[in-house]
């Protein structure tokens, strides 16, 4: 009986050596090749001598092109084969593949939509009565140029039928990249919180930033620009003022992704006697179970250097909450 032979792709390299498998994505300087006796192996893109592909590939060629073809290996190195004509592609040595299997938003034909919704909360009835709710979600469409982020969150809390919590913040952002790395911004938040005296505080921003890792592992950006505070009070003077803004957010998977680590923190300073600084950040872990499901564990603070009234300057938050998050 005549076994099937299973069709595979092919690596060569330049020490002589070869592995088979199939081919997965190529993004920067390394190659992902599903074998079946290792699961998933990378090769750095400058060890490969050629690549036997049984199969068509999508691919974008340094010069921006996009290309289906097969990859054909050869004693002389690379030939990458048109799909569609089945005839050589001139001038294409491995040098010139910058993607291989690169998702729509890469080569600039789609979006990319991640984000993460996460929901706490605790009662308490008898001969007393208490009850708080936490709610915090982020969403971001990512293209090839462009980004849009919306974060934010509402908490509440009642001790024996009195409100002693109720506060809500919502940012959105639009970023541009105009370099891979460097993109400009504009934003606005909108914040409300009752026991701090701010019926409404809108704040509107623009600038620029500097993404200095982005992937699915680790993610790492840094921003700075000036923006527009407008501040409606329920009881004390509105206030409108101009403010320098320096924002950084950092999150990345550790330990072979049973855990991840995120931080973000946005700075407003307005130069005015007194002046007055503005911090909102959060930090924490976030632990993935199955089918996106999460539980988070998150300190959130917040200060005001000038709070109406001598109310107390900093606030600080713990949370535990589940969560969904999705990529």
């Amino acid at each position: 009986m005549l076994a099937t032979p299973v069709l595979a792709d092919t690596i060569w390299l330049k020490n002589g050596d070869k592995i088979t498998g199939t081919l997965g994505v190529k993004i920067s300087n390394k190659l992902t090749v599903k074998t079946t006796y290792a699961d998933e192996v990378k090769i750095n893109w400058n060890d490969i001598h050629s690549i036997d592909a049984d199969k068509a590939i999508l691919m974008q060629l340094s010069d921006g092109s996009i290309v289906n073809g097969r990859l054909v290996h050869t004693d002389e190195g690379q030939v990458i084969l048109d799909e569609e004509t089945n005839t050589p592609l001139v001038d294409t040595e491995l040098d010139e593949i910058h993607y291989i299997n690169p998702s729509r938003d890469l080569i600039g034909e789609g979006y990319v939509w991640t984000g993460n919704l996460s929901l706490g909360g605790a009662f308490n009835n008898g001969n007393s009565t208490n009850r708080n709710m936490q709610f915090n979600g982020e969403s971001v469409l990512r293209g090839l140029e462009n980004r849009y982020t919306v974060q934010g969150y509402y908490y509440w809390a009642e001790d024996n039928d009195q409100q002693t919590q109720n506060n809500a913040r919502v940012r959105g952002q639009y970023d541009h990249f105009f370099t891979k790395k460097w993109f400009s911004y504009l934003n606005t938040i909108q914040e409300k919180d009752r026991f701090r005296d701010i019926k409404l505080r809108s704040t509107y921003g623009v600038g620029s930033g500097y993404q200095i890792f982005e992937g699915e592992k680790l993610n790492l950006s840094v921003e700075g620009g000036v923006s527009l505070i407008k501040q409606d009070y329920y009881e004390e003077s509105d206030d409108n003022h101009a403010a320098l803004r320096w924002a950084v957010n950092y999150n990345q998977y550790l330990f072979n992704s049973f855990v991840q680590a995120f931080h973000r923190h946005e700075v407003l300073y307005t130069a005015r006697s007194p002046s007055q600084i503005l911090v909102y950040s959060s930090t924490g872990l976030r632990f993935p179970f199955i089918f996106g499901l999460s539980a988070s564990t998150q300190v959130d603070y917040n200060y005001d250097s000038r709070p109406v009234d001598d109310r107390v300057k900093g606030d600080t938050r713990a949370l535990f909450t589940l969560g969904y998050s999705w990529k």
